[in-house]
């Protein structure tokens, strides 16, 4: 048998990048405009990471930490602070 490209992907990075970010602000405007603090449940629906994810990755971050508060047994995030954070970490993260 000859093999056959039956399916051949081809992805442009840099619209793909900048549909994820143009998501990521479209999902923050929207959390935006009735909040101050962002809790855990918040940060996974605007990244649409889940908990575990955003624990191993930007959550102990020196700069996250330096934002995030624990009130309680809760843990909360000023809204403009953390936006800004995720929108600079995002950029930092390779562009595989």
């Amino acid at each position: 048998m000859s093999e056959i490209d039956f399916l051949n992907i081809q992805i442009n990075e840099e619209a793909l990048e900048s549909q994820i970010i143009e998501q990521i602000k479209l999902k923050i405007k929207a959390f935006d405009d009735n909040k101050i603090f962002y809790d855990l449940d918040d940060l996974v629906a605007i990244t649409s990471f889940s908990k575990g994810h955003i624990m191993n990755t930007f959550f102990n971050d020196p700069r996250f930490r330096q934002i995030r508060r624990r009130v309680g047994r809760k843990w909360v995030f000023p809204v403009q602070e953390t936006n800004t954070f995720l929108k600079q970490w995002i950029l930092e993260q390779p562009n595989e």
